[in-house]
């Protein structure tokens, strides 16, 4: 049997699929407890209990992604994606941040938009310069704790 050397476009659902496996190996090297909901309700792909022991309701995307309709008001609900640009055979970067302060953010630049106004939400194929400078600090670190527990340089 001869090995596959090239890799195959992937569906929506597999893209998703290999997000999912992706991130939560990196998860649990940082330190955090994952576990995913028997059913997607209310926006929550994946509920992490952080190193420090706190519980997060996240929302898996494959970019940057608001939705006001469905993930805003007094919902806590952070969202969890790569840059979508990165090269997943290298470790891109992975962002986890609430969702309130996202929205917050596309919306003082965005916010002019039909989408915007009505609450629609709005979504980037990339991410600029400056929303690299916002999310510096939901950035989740490319190393962690190794299989033994010892730390990483």
């Amino acid at each position: 049997m001869t090995p596959v050397t090239k890799f195959q476009k992937l569906a929506s659902n597999e893209i998703e699929a290999a997000n999912r496996a992706e991130i939560t190996a990196r998860l649990i090297r940082l330190g955090y407890k994952v576990y995913r909901p028997e059913a997607d309700s209310g926006g929550e792909d994946l509920v992490l209990r952080t190193p420090k022991g706190n519980l997060l309701s996240v929302q898996l995307k494959g970019r940057p992604s608001v939705d006001q309709k469905k993930y805003g008001g007094d919902r806590s609900i952070w969202m969890l994606f790569p840059d979508p640009k990165g090269d997943w055979k290298l470790g891109r970067s992975w962002f986890l941040v609430p969702h309130c302060k996202l929205f917050e953010w596309f919306k003082s630049r965005h916010g002019h938009t039909v989408s915007m106004r009505e609450g629609e939400g709005w979504s980037e194929n990339g991410i600029s310069v400056e929303m690299r400078e916002f999310l510096h600090k939901y950035s989740l670190p490319t190393r962690g704790r190794t299989h033994l527990g010892s730390s990483v340089a």
